[in-house]
């Protein structure tokens, strides 16, 4: 773990309580906080700064990168107290095991109780509240008195990171309008008041999450080979107790390898030697390797004496066609527009989103009927699958539903059970079941489930379906295309270059671009209100997309290709990007 030292912070005494004067913001603090390009899901700040020479592990929290998050802790209070008022005050505070986690906890904690919330901790070690970061966000659905959750986390950024998500009412990220209020509140204020002798109440969020998980799974398939099977968890960072006891009482054999990793991300660091020894060692032939948060995951398994790699596009897409091909499952397949196609050819219905659980959330909410805040319905960019592969865009439930019912209609299907899958390729998953039946004597149908709506990354039951799998035999390497390679580049880009980037390739739009020797149609995508956030580049036998980051100083690029010059053609239309348009 990465030390470092922390800045005195001038506190004044106002008898019970402490108060902190703060500072004026720089521009560059400014943008930190309400930033050009919106980020995805919370919000992301370098917390640390190296206090020696590059490389060094020693570091220095400086008191404004601090005060940066105390401003936004205030807001997220002054913003749900405008929203539900001031009765039944309660919020859960939670972390993932980064180095900054406890100051940010305590003082987020102090602000809190200060302004008259009654605290909850995650049962932990004294003085901490760690959790996964979905555990976190779903915690705000099956805790029935708390509607308000702050979680802190950067998810697979480098360990001088630190970030806060928040969840209000339900499990989907804070967007639109209202995260655009709350980086407004936190520019203004000039003081912070803080109750120093809070006293947390705990609560086991975590074991509630392991009963939902399991309850759910009960619906989808028997989880029978997992029983005395020997697996390997290496979370990168801490000890991700959920999913250990969650395999543990599925009755698993877990070994735990807690060597850290910095940045805590499984999709771009694999330690082969490390893995293959503590398989050998433990007769194990498959690792779940998870980054900091829990929201992105790696398979490493050894089949037949030969070890591969697997990153979530090819997980989800095999485990997506063997549960649809092998168990006759109908697949209600929402991906980001990004993520693997592989996939789709097995599903009853696909709908494509923009990227993020910002979008993909709202496909359930449509689907049973909950209200969505308009703003976040203006930003979402939804697109369901018309009967000849058509790209159709839609803004409330009824062509969704209808769309549905037509597909029923036309299989002769009376009453279904659905798997509704919300997945991403960097390594989000959500399963819920949809009921969809006829009413006796009627035109209409109803749509239903058992279980409470998760619409945030809620990957934890996917993990144990593609192991199950596994046990059973099943290979993802026998269960998709190939041929066809999917992967991703980022090209760093702050965010000015962001926004000149999207604004100057419009004029491709609707037109064919030659990069190289290969011409590609060009699409933007766009939300609601019309605002492009992804272009599509269609050739005769490759699909790409690009699209600003909103967790990084990036553009994000992604093929589906010919296995023979993938990585050529991504560099070409990189290149291409960066010479001509930023």
């Amino acid at each position: 773990m990465i030390k470092y030292k922390l800045d005195d912070i001038p506190l004044e005494d106002d008898g019970d309580y402490k108060v902190l004067n703060l500072p004026p913001l720089s521009k560059n603090e400014i943008d930190i906080i309400d930033p050009i390009v919106a980020p995805t899901s919370g919000l992301r700040i370098q917390i640390l700064e190296s206090a020696g020479e590059e490389g060094s592990k020693e570091y220095i929290l400086p008191k404004q990168n601090l005060y940066l998050f105390l401003r936004v802790f205030k807001a997220i209070c002054h913003k749900y107290k405008e929203l539900k008022g001031k009765d039944n005050l309660r919020v859960l505070i939670v972390t993932d095991d980064r180095p900054t986690k406890d100051i940010l906890l305590n003082y987020c904690s102090q602000i809190f109780s200060y302004e008259g919330f009654e605290i909850y901790f995650q049962t932990d070690e004294e003085t901490k509240s760690r959790i996964s970061s979905p555990y976190g966000a779903a915690s705000v659905a099956l805790i029935e008195n708390i509607k308000l959750v702050i979680v802190l986390t950067a998810s697979h950024n480098d360990l001088s990171w630190n970030g806060i998500k928040f969840y209000i009412d339900y499990p989907i990220p804070i967007s639109g309008d209202l995260f655009k209020d709350i980086s407004q509140m936190a520019l203004s204020y000039n003081e912070i008041k803080l109750n120093p002798s809070f006293k947390p109440t705990l609560i086991d969020a975590e074991q509630m999450n392991n009963e939902y998980v399991i309850n759910l799974l009960t619906n989808v398939l028997e989880i029978k080979s997992l029983i005395n099977k020997d697996i390997v968890i290496w979370p990168y960072l801490g000890k991700a107790r959920g999913i250990v006891n969650l395999f543990t009482q599925l009755g698993a054999n877990v070994h735990l390898i807690e060597e850290e990793i910095n940045p805590p991300n499984p999709i771009k660091e694999i330690r082969e030697d490390r893995l293959q020894k503590e398989m050998k060692d433990t007769n194990s032939d498959i690792a779940l390797l998870l980054d900091a948060d829990r929201d992105r995951i790696a398979l490493y398994v050894n089949q037949d004496g030969k070890y591969f790699t697997y990153i979530p596009n090819e997980i989800y897409s095999a485990m997506h066609n063997i549960l649809a091909k092998e168990f006759n499952k109908k697949v209600i397949n929402v991906r980001t527009i990004p993520s693997d196609l592989r996939g789709d050819s097995s599903s009853f219905l696909n709908i494509l989103t923009g990227v993020g659980y910002k979008h993909l959330g709202i496909i359930l909410y449509f689907l049973f009927d909950i209200e969505v805040d308009q703003s976040k319905i203006d930003g979402a960019i939804l697109y369901i699958e018309g009967e000849h592969k058509e790209l159709i865009k839609i803004n409330n439930a009824i062509p969704l539903k209808e769309r549905i019912i037509k597909l029923m209609e036309k299989n002769q299907l009376i009453d279904q059970q659905f798997l509704i899958v919300m997945w991403e390729e960097s390594g989000g998953h959500t399963l819920n079941i949809l009921n969809v039946s006829k009413q006796k004597g009627t035109n209409n149908y109803s749509f239903r489930t058992n279980f409470p709506l998760i619409a945030d990354k809620y990957p934890v039951p996917a993990l144990v379906l593609a192991t199950e799998l596994f046990a059973r035999g099943y290979r993802i390497s026998e269960s998709i295309d190939w041929s066809i390679v999917g992967i991703n580049k980022t090209m760093h880009a702050d965010d000015k270059e962001k926004v000149k980037i999207m604004k100057n390739f419009e004029k491709n739009d609707g037109n064919q671009v030659s990069i190289g020797n290969i011409k590609y149609s060009v699409e933007a995508l766009s939300d609601n209100i019309n605002n492009i956030d992804i272009y599509r580049l269609k050739s005769q036998d490759s699909l790409l997309y690009f699209r600003p980051s909103g967790t990084g100083p990036d553009v994000r690029f992604y093929i589906f290709a010919n296995r023979e010059k993938y990585q050529e053609e991504i560099n070409k239309v990189m290149h291409f990007v960066k010479n001509y348009y930023v």
